[in-house]
């Protein structure tokens, strides 16, 4: 498989995975519009383009957007079309922001190690105190909180929610998602309080074995550009880097 391909199959496991509200196509690309919350159920996945007039094109996307009060963004991956899209963006005066990696891996080539000073247990349904340590050590607004929970709830695909305790304290969450053979690791935090203790590798082997068990055999998780700790521990487990993509916003 090529990068190409690669791309447009993850950008599509990873659209699927964080489903928006509405989608709308235009000339091949597709719009997502949702609740306003998170750009990536709020944007343009342009992978394909069928138009011939992009000037237009973007026109549109704009009038669509902004009748739904909504922000104008564009997501772009290393490969979208058509490709001088970047190029008429930045001219029409949109802004390159929060470049993501999208990590890859073979489920069998990720070597973690368990801490067995906490718990861990993968959670299927009554999770509201799985959203709210989620918002507590990500510092959500009530209002993004409760986008996020509209959003996951919508997933059609078999998910998990994976948590590490202290006691009876929630200090790490994690969402595992699988589609057809692959596992997509989600909303990976840990409690400020308890990094660099194992527990994050800890939760994504909780998630590979039961990724496994479901017959997934590749992974995948995306991480935001800037966060070198995070990047370097993924590379550490066994995830290498596919493509970046980063979000165009006016």
């Amino acid at each position: 498989m090529n990068n190409k391909a690669q791309i447009l199959l993850y950008q599509e496991l990873s659209s699927n995975a964080w489903p928006a509200k509405t989608y709308i196509f235009l000339h091949g690309w597709v719009l997502r519009l949702s609740e306003g919350v998170t750009k990536r159920a709020n944007s343009v996945l342009p992978l394909r383009y069928t138009g011939q007039n992009l000037l237009k094109d973007v026109k549109t996307v704009e009038k669509i957007y902004k009748e739904k009060s909504l922000p104008v963004i564009f997501q772009l991956p290393d490969y979208c079309e058509p490709h001088n899209l970047q190029e008429t963006l930045l001219s029409l005066g949109y802004v390159s922001t929060d470049e993501t990696l999208v990590m890859v891996a073979e489920r069998e080539d990720i070597h973690t190690i368990v801490n067995d000073g906490y718990t861990y247990s993968l959670e299927h349904k009554g999770v509201d105190r799985w959203f709210q340590a989620l918002a507590d050590f990500s510092h959500y607004s009530r209002k993004s909180l409760e986008g996020r929970k509209t959003i996951i709830k919508r997933i059609p695909f078999s998910k998990v929610f994976c948590c590490a305790r202290q006691s009876n304290e929630i200090i790490g969450v994690g969402l595992g998602v699988i589609e057809r053979e692959y596992l997509g690791i989600y909303s990976l935090v840990v409690n400020p309080d308890y990094r660099r203790k194992g527990i994050g590798q800890s939760m994504v082997a909780q998630m590979i074995q039961w990724g496994r068990s479901h017959s997934a055999v590749h992974v995948y998780l995306q991480v935001q550009g800037d966060n070198s700790g995070a990047i370097s521990f993924y590379r550490k487990i066994g995830f290498e880097e596919l493509y970046r993509y980063r979000y165009f916003i006016i």
